[in-house]
Parts: C-alpha cells; structure tokens; sequence
C-alpha cells in the first residue's frame, strides 16, 4: 500500500523534525513492513529480505531569517500589547476624573441650592409685619359657662325636667333701718308753740 503524496510530505516534515541530522545527510531510507505500513528511516530495516529504497530529500533552507522574523513579530506584539494597556490605563483615568468632577459640580449646586433657601426664609422672615392679631379671643380665663343648677329631687315629667331652666334671680336687698334725725335744737328765748314770742310773759 503506497501513500499518497501529502501523506508522504507530511512524514517527511515530521522526521525531519524529529532528525535534525537528516538535513545534513540529505538521505532517508523508506520501506514497507509484511502489514503493508510504509516506515521512514536513516538507516536500512534489519531484515534484509525487506526491500528499502532511498529518498533524496533537499536541503531545507536557513533558519537564521526564519527567526529573526519571529523575534521580530514577537516584539511587534509585545509593543502592541503595551499600547493597549497604556490606553486602557488612560481611559481609565479619564473616566475616574470625568466622575469625581461630576460629584464636585453636584456637590457645588446642592451647596448653593441650600444658600438660596436659607436666603428666601430669612427674607420672609424680615417681610413680617408685627401687630394685633386679626381674630380676637377671649382672654384667658376663659368666659365662665352658665350656672349650674343646684342638686335637688328629681324632677317630672321627663323631658322638661332636663330642659335647661335659667336660675333664679336673687331677692333684692332689704333696706337698712332708718336713721335717725338729725338733731336741730331751736335758739333760746324762740318759744316751738308760738313762733315770735318769747318765753317768760
């Protein structure tokens, strides 16, 4: 059973990898087992009733440029990911400063919101006018109630009884006894029964 080509390119690389030295030698034997299984190698099978043939394989080119390019690659990738680490690190920062200058400017407008409402309540305060109050009141105490009537028997019938019924006046006060005269004693000689006569003739 033979291989196809890409098979045989394939094994090819693979020793080729596997053989650093089968670069230098530029030769591989190839042979194939009882199993029909084709094998790759530098030296002859140890059957020598086994057929091998001999593979010419070119000189593979030089590595030197082959890795300068990667180191290089390497570098690019690595400058690329600082980049992106320095910008992400600024973006960063600019985002926390747009934040806190956001918290400052609203820290500042509660700050004058609180001055001009402590400036409208002191204006008020100096807008009122001190006088007597519009609705007058009793003064304390307050006016007495209607008086309450003495506690007594009960009273029929039913409803007029709690009626409420204004007290009596009281009696008028009683005069005083009455005083006596005054005292006019009459000038001597001036008789009471005659007027103009003297008393004696």
């Amino acid at each position: 059973m033979k291989p196809n080509l890409l098979t045989a390119l394939i094994i090819t690389t693979v020793l080729l990898q596997v053989f650093p030295n089968a670069a230098l030698s530029q030769q591989v034997y190839k042979w194939t087992d009882a199993a029909g299984q084709v094998h790759y190698g530098q030296q002859k099978p140890g059957d020598a009733a086994t057929p091998a043939e001999t593979v010419d394989i070119a000189p593979s080119p030089t590595t030197t440029s082959s890795d300068a390019d990667s180191a290089a690659e390497i570098a690019r990738i690595n400058t690329l990911a600082n980049q992106m680490a320095r910008d992400r690190q600024a973006t960063e920062q600019s985002r926390q400063e747009q934040a806190i200058r956001r918290l400052e400017q609203e820290n500042q407008q509660l700050q004058n919101d609180l001055l001009k409402k402590q400036q409208q309540e002191q204006n008020d305060n100096s807008n009122v006018i001190v006088g007597p109050s519009p609705y007058p009141y009793y003064p304390y105490p307050y006016p007495p109630g209607p008086p309450l009537r003495p506690p007594g028997p009960p009273c029929q019938p039913w409803p007029d009884c709690h009626s409420y019924r204004p007290m009596p006046l009281p009696d008028p006060p009683k005069p005083t006894a009455k005083q006596n005269p005054v005292f006019r004693p009459a000038p001597s000689g001036v008789s009471r029964e005659q007027p103009g006569s003297f008393s004696g003739r």
